[in-house]
């Protein structure tokens, strides 16, 4: 769990009020690229989002945005399966800091942009994916999670608000002994330590701002 500046300075104001959080999901390089450089170095890819490059100047256009106020931060939390919660620390989070509206962004639509929404869902959250912010892995299966999403109330938004102050990132993060990685369903991705589970560049760039 990673945590910026302005951690605690949200975490007093907004004792008792409401929050809300733009989410990133999985924009690492083992999604995004098929190939990328590190420390000189090329490595590839393990399991990409065929669009999940194009997704990246809109994510970052929002996180400038977010950070442009005096009191925003991001937290980061790693997940080991598709879905965030999980991880026990993303529900304690939630209540702490009173999160009840999220802006969903990443990858991929069908997998965790689907689950973790209807996740959000079902806490009550207010649940927003933001258009032209996510992709799927497939077209067509891409386009039925959403609907379904929509049917269970989520909106899709052009934009996301002015007063949101807390980025959220939700990232895989695997080891040899995760289930995910065990069951053989997919190959092993977001390996612990790797290149491969680091945000895009552009984007840890933009959220270092912060620092």
């Amino acid at each position: 769990m990673k945590r910026t500046k302005g951690w605690n300075g949200l975490k007093e104001k907004n004792k008792g009020e409401s929050l809300k959080a733009l989410v990133i999901i999985d924009m690492t390089n083992d999604f995004v690229f098929e190939k990328y450089e590190y420390e000189g170095k090329e490595y590839e890819g393990q399991l990409v989002a065929p669009l999940g490059k194009t997704i990246i100047d809109p994510i970052v256009k929002h996180v400038e945005k977010v950070l442009r106020k005096r009191n925003s931060a991001v937290l980061r939390l790693t997940k080991d399966h598709y879905n965030a919660f999980t991880n026990p620390r993303l529900e304690l989070e939630l209540a702490e800091l009173g999160i009840n509206e999220v802006f969903i962004t990443g990858l991929v639509d069908e997998v965790c942009i689907y689950h973790n929404s209807l996740e959000f869902l079902e806490r009550g959250l207010r649940t927003n994916v933001v258009k032209g912010c996510t992709v799927p892995f497939e077209e067509e299966k891409g386009k039925e999670a959403l609907g379904e999403l929509k049917v269970c109330g989520a909106k899709m938004v052009e934009d996301i608000p002015n007063d949101i102050e807390l980025i959220l990132l939700l990232e895989d993060e695997h080891d040899e002994n995760s289930e995910e990685i065990k069951s053989g369903a997919w190959p092993p991705h977001n390996m612990k330590g790797t290149p491969g589970a680091l945000t895009v560049k552009k984007i840890r760039d933009a959220l270092e701002e912060r620092k």
